[in-house]
């Protein structure tokens, strides 16, 4: 069997940590698969680099963080007696000297700072690739680090950058085509055409593992984190989430998109069009199942098998007696916002056509506003639409699960469970799939609505 094993920051958090994960690796060799390995950057080094890259633009003092990541990756290095490894200290030291040259880099107004970040933050899976490898090299496990800039071609936005698939794909071939050694890849990492160094988004390794996946044609991708797969709710909300055993491709990117956090969105995407499986593992207790998403699980008896969300949302409403059988209005709403690079989580619109609301994040509310204004400056003039409503400190819910599309009366459950926790809602929206409710409740509600709602659906015996 052919696979991708990629392992999160938290997997690779220590020493003692990159032991398990190479632990891991080797039993999975030993089992005759073939195994390509994806890693993050040590957990807390990217934000790190972040705190360093806006601080130097800043002018701030950032000698003390740049001390705290190498000090890091030392105890790292010689808790895996890995200190009297000339190479591998002779790169570390490379490394360290390299950033510091790249920070008096850092560009004015006039320069894209994105760029300039991606280029520092490469560093974070560059040092947990090179330290895992000398670690399996010790191990007798012969391994060579692939810089993943060198096959993942994307375009130029940095920091969230769009990935060509098929050149990728190819290079991807290519490059491990006579390559007999273990590839120790780093994740979050591609290059646009010039080179220039460009990340995936933030946990873009797991999305680097599934075009790497994708790529290779493997026969599975397991990720690898600190949980015993995907919960049934945040374990910070509720006090007994379960763990989900299988999930289709589509329930886990309706969790992911409304706030579950174990896996990142776009890593679905390669996967689906392979239908190659993905499952989520727990590298400190690896013996659990963990969560298989794929494409052909049976559906049994549950309706749902999962609630995620986002806190901290705001809501824009656009009401108006002018917007009543004007067509064309939604498309020069959302239109105008896609053209600002705004992106919407919810949709939510009376069926009188009076008003629409939309969710998005709290930092990109003013400039949706003023987005808005400038499009129907004319409406707004006439009074045919009403003064824009904001409203703010909301969390988005949703319920997911492919059985809640043969099940009647489910949002009537949902709902009847609210109301007798006196929860009101602000906003409503189903997806024409109708495996996925969500809605808007205010953040110091959203507890209480998980709660409840956990308690009914996968509580009750």
């Amino acid at each position: 069997m052919k696979k991708i094993l990629k392992f999160g920051g938290s997997s690779v958090a220590n020493g003692e940590s990159i032991r398990q994960v190479a632990s891991i690796i080797e039993n999975t060799l030993n089992a005759g698969d073939d195994v390509f390995v994806v890693l993050s950057a040590m957990r807390g080094v990217t934000d790190a680099l972040i705190e360093i890259a806006i601080g130097t633009r800043e002018g701030q003092y950032v000698e003390p963080k740049l001390q705290e990541i190498n000090e890091l990756h030392e105890e790292a290095i010689l808790e895996l007696g890995l200190d009297s490894d000339f190479a591998l200290v002779t790169t570390f030291g490379q490394y360290s000297s390299q950033i510091i040259d790249h920070l008096p880099n850092c560009p004015g107004p006039s320069i894209d700072f994105n760029m300039w970040k991606d280029s520092l933050l490469c560093f974070g899976e560059l040092f947990s690739a090179k330290i895992l490898s000398a670690f399996l090299k010790k191990s007798k496990i012969d391994t060579e680090v692939l810089d993943a800039r060198k096959v993942v071609v994307t375009d130029s936005n940095y920091g969230n950058a769009y990935v060509h698939y098929q050149k990728s794909y190819d290079r991807i071939r290519e490059y491990v085509m006579n390559r007999s050694r273990l590839q120790g890849i780093t994740g979050f990492l591609g290059a646009n055409e010039y080179g220039n160094t460009s990340t995936l988004g933030r946990s873009g390794s797991d999305y680097s593992a599934s075009i790497f996946g994708a790529a290779l044609n493997v026969d599975e991708i397991e990720i690898w984190t600190d949980v015993d797969g995907i919960l049934t709710a945040n374990p910070n909300l509720v006090d007994r989430p379960i763990s989900i055993a299988e999930l289709t491709y589509e329930e886990a990117m309706e969790l992911a998109h409304a706030g579950a956090k174990v896996i990142f969105p776009p890593t679905m995407i390669p996967a689906l069009y392979k239908r190659i499986p993905i499952t989520i593992k727990n590298t400190f207790h690896p013996e659990a199942p963990g969560s298989r998403i794929s494409q052909d699980r049976v559906l049994g008896g549950e309706v749902t098998v999962g609630l995620s969300s986002v806190s901290h949302v705001s809501m824009i409403r656009l009401q108006g007696a002018g917007m009543v059988g004007v067509k064309g209005i939604n498309a020069r709403l959302f239109t105008c916002l896609a053209d600002k690079g705004i992106s919407v989580m919810l949709v939510s619109q009376a069926f009188s056509e009076h008003s629409t609301c939309f969710a998005l994040k709290p930092d990109e509310t003013e400039k949706a506003v003023l987005a808005i204004e400038d499009e129907f400056s004319k409406e707004f003039k006439m009074k045919y639409i009403d003064k824009i409503r904001v409203e703010s400190d909301l969390s988005l819910v949703a319920v997911v699960g492919e059985g809640m599309q043969t099940t009647p009366g489910i949002a009537g459950v949902i709902f009847e469970v609210l109301g007798r926790e006196r929860i009101n809602v602000e906003a409503i929206a189903q997806g024409s799939t109708k495996r996925n409710i969500s809605f808007i409740v205010g953040d110091m509600d959203v507890k209480r609505a998980i709660q409840a709602l956990h308690r009914r659906l996968f509580e009750t015996v």
